[in-house]
């Protein structure tokens, strides 16, 4: 039927059996109860999704949205203010975690996605007390490119997007947007307080505030509330209650349960369409949280009025995650991630010719809101087009595929800047970019509630 569909092995066969939710189709139930009913109590699910948000809120909080704010101290610091150097660092961090992506990847469609957190988590926490006491470019390499990279890889989004796509499959699209919510709430809250920071107790000590605060928060978090697989509690993927209580929503998607070979995906349209919408999404993005700071103050904005721009962009994103994740789950994939291109390429291209406040959170609005959609859109693409019981393999081949992508847009900002005094040219390129990928979702599944309506339609009428 599909290119990429094999036939696992008996041994192979059982585990996926094991491991998989188990799924409600045309109104059959399946009778695996456990003696607590959990119709009168909260979908654990929502649980999952909450520690995911924290996972988010700290992990990509304190790396992503914060980094830019340490890029001038540690260019002066380690390399005579030198940018491009330092961006090179956070780019090898990037080809780590896109080396380790495909092997972690099909580990997690079977194995234990709260495992790998855990050690995530101690590898984070130990890199950012590293990062302390780095005094050279070599170490500094070392930490953020190794250590740090695989910290990330183990403890981000891959992670636990899995889990939740284990416990989701209608309300997929609004749970993977609450959960990367906690990603937008924190890039809310951390310019600001991470400049402030800076200024009060320099950027070595922010490091070590930043190592404690991600082990004393999220091992406990992770080790008492995240569960891998709804079977392990006896629930089924969006709650008994709502499978019970919505059947004739309950349709047979046979590419759900495909299990891809790495040919396979590599022969798949759908798989080279996602790799370039939202490779060149997070290139953008990291190109975007790591130089807009700077670029901010280059166009006459204070620390303060910089970091206020930062947040601004954050608060839209965490707004539009919402209003993405109902498109997703209603309208598809494709209509979603066409607004999600067109409003970051149009705030791109203000950014490039701002030269006052108002233009410039003018611009910092319109892109927060557009790239409110670049992980969960991501998720929801995957799991849609290529199905979920091979999400971890699909999402880690990708991780590798889309590396050029996210190794070259930092660096390259950076040396337009050590070249030319100004980003508006970098500014210029990205905005380029995002418009030519509104061709991607024309090779993508629709996916969400209009897709499996016209399924059921197409069935009907058989």
């Amino acid at each position: 039927m599909l290119g990429g569909l094999i036939k696992p092995n008996e041994h192979r066969q059982e585990t996926l059996n094991r491991h998989s939710a188990p799924r409600i189709f045309g109104g059959t139930i399946n009778s695996n109860r456990t003696k607590q009913s959990p119709e009168n109590r909260l979908f654990y699910g929502w649980i999952v999704v909450i520690v995911s948000a924290l996972l988010g809120f700290l992990g990509t909080g304190f790396y992503s949205y914060s980094r830019g704010l340490f890029l001038p101290h540690l260019a002066n610091t380690l390399d005579d203010g030198n940018r491009f150097s330092i961006s090179m660092g956070f780019s090898c961090a990037v080809i780590t975690g896109a080396l380790v992506a495909p092997y972690l990847g099909k580990y997690l469609d079977y194995g234990s996605p709260k495992k790998i957190m855990l050690g995530g988590v101690g590898l984070v926490s130990a890199s950012y007390l590293m990062l302390a006491y780095v005094s050279n470019l070599l170490q500094f390499y070392f930490v953020v490119s190794v250590c740090m990279g695989l910290g990330m890889a183990t403890m981000g989004g891959q992670v636990w997007h899995r889990s939740v796509i284990n416990w989701f499959d209608h309300w997929r699209g609004r749970a993977i947007a609450f959960a990367v919510m906690g990603a937008s709430i924190s890039g809310i809250v951390m310019p600001p307080l991470v400049n402030a920071m800076i200024e009060a107790i320099d950027w070595r000590n922010a490091y070590l505030v930043f190592g404690a605060t991600t082990a004393i928060a999220l091992f406990p978090a992770v080790y008492l509330f995240m569960r891998d697989r709804p079977e392990e509690i006896g629930e089924v993927r969006d709650g008994r209650t709502y499978v019970d209580a919505n059947p004739d929503e309950m349709v047979t998607v046979e590419e759900d349960n495909v299990v891809w070979t790495t040919k396979g995906l590599l022969k798949h349209k759908g798989f080279w369409a996602i790799s370039v919408i939202f490779g060149s999404m997070f290139c953008v993005f990291a190109a975007v949280m790591l130089h807009l700071f700077s670029h901010l103050k280059d166009i006459g904005l204070d620390g303060g009025q910089a970091a206020q721009v930062l947040s601004l962009t954050a608060l839209l994103a965490a707004l539009g995650k919402p209003v993405v994740g109902w498109l997703s789950d209603f309208l598809g994939a494709r209509v979603s991630i066409w607004l999600a291109l067109i409003c970051q390429g149009l705030a791109l291209l203000l950014f490039s010719v701002a030269s006052t406040t108002n233009a410039a959170v003018i611009a910092g609005a319109l892109y927060g809101f557009g790239y409110s959609g670049m992980s969960p859109l991501r998720t929801f693409a995957i799991s849609s087009t290529l199905g979920s019981r091979s999400f971890g393999a699909a999402a880690g081949l990708l991780r590798f595929v889309e590396m050029p992508w996210a190794l070259l847009a930092s660096p390259i900002a950076g040396l337009i800047y050590d070249q030319t005094g100004s980003y508006k040219i970098a500014f210029l390129v990205l905005a380029g970019l995002m418009l030519f990928c509104c061709l991607g979702p024309f090779f993508i599944a629709i996916g969400g509630r209009r897709d499996r309506l016209r399924r059921k339609a197409e069935a009907s009428a058989k």
